[in-house]
């Protein structure tokens, strides 16, 4: 996955907010999954930097709140 986007974005996630999954597509050249030990990044972007829909959807699947 290359690293693309904006840097603060990726600082803040990192250092303060530290979630164990972000999502995000709006960059389409940086398409794929990377982790880092404590968040798993997804660039879900279905298209190519010239708006072509070649990527296959990437499918999370999440475990059910044990409240629910």
């Amino acid at each position: 996955m290359q690293r693309v986007g904006c840097v603060e974005l990726l600082n803040t996630v990192q250092r303060r907010v530290q979630p164990r999954l972000h999502v995000f597509g709006h960059i389409h050249e940086g398409y794929g999954v990377m982790a880092d030990g404590t968040t798993t990044y997804v660039n879900a972007s279905v298209c190519t930097v010239n708006y072509q829909p070649v990527n296959p959807p990437i499918v999370i699947d999440l475990p059910t709140p044990r409240n629910s």
